[in-house]
């Protein structure tokens, strides 16, 4: 499941919405785009029932730069294809808090969901 905010003509598909994955596997979330701009960021994020969206990180195409939200450490590592519009977060040796709705999200530079 994903949520956008784009600018006219842009879009975020997610892949897969739904997946099993056991304690300790990797898991791989994937997402295409379509944008008019040259360069864009892709975020992605974590959200919980009754809670709001967490930062997890963000990806700039112009570059190999990412830069991970407060408590998102190594096991959380992001991808983005430019010559393919895709973006993937992988999550490594899952743990049971990592069940949530992950969200792909393309912006600008100053775009974060408060």
């Amino acid at each position: 499941m994903f949520i956008t905010e784009l600018c006219d003509g842009d879009s975020v598909s997610q892949k897969a919405a739904n997946m099993i994955k056991k304690e300790g596997e990797i898991a791989m979330l994937q997402c295409t785009y379509s944008t008019t701009e040259s360069d864009c960021f892709l975020y992605w994020y974590r959200h919980y029932p009754d809670k709001q969206p967490e930062f997890i990180i963000r990806r700039y195409s112009g570059n190999d730069n990412q830069v991970k939200g407060i408590g998102f450490g190594n096991r959380f590592t992001a991808q983005l294809q430019k010559s393919n519009s895709t973006t993937s977060l992988s999550i490594s040796e899952l743990v049971v808090s990592d069940s949530a709705v992950n969200l792909s999200v393309k912006g600008s530079q100053h775009h974060m969901l408060q």
